[in-house]
């Protein structure tokens, strides 16, 4: 059986796969469970975890924030929703995941 953890290379290969979707990168970040997503418009989304699936996104504000920004984060958010719910949904054979 796998625990949360193990789940988190899982979402994070899913979540890639989605944000290539809409040519967004994902970096992960030096301290554990933070991510940067950057949008072709070049805004910068922090993604972050204390326990996972409880993922949180904030805008990190570099520029403007305009009308597109607001579209690449309810993508961003969508593809956050959908990659936990698949994880859970459906884990590989062996694992389950956690939820409080």
């Amino acid at each position: 059986m796998k625990n949360t953890s193990d789940l988190i290379p899982e979402f994070e290969k899913l979540f890639r796969q989605k944000l290539q979707l809409n040519n967004c990168k994902l970096r992960k970040k030096r301290q554990e469970n933070n991510y940067e997503i950057i949008t072709p418009a070049k805004d910068i989304f922090l993604m972050y975890w204390s326990e996972f699936p409880e993922v949180n996104l904030i805008y990190q504000a570099v520029g403007v924030r305009t009308q597109q920004t607001g579209v690449y984060e309810r993508a961003i958010r969508s593809h956050i929703s959908f990659c936990v719910n698949s994880i859970q949904e459906n884990p590989a054979p062996e694992s389950t995941l956690l939820v409080k």
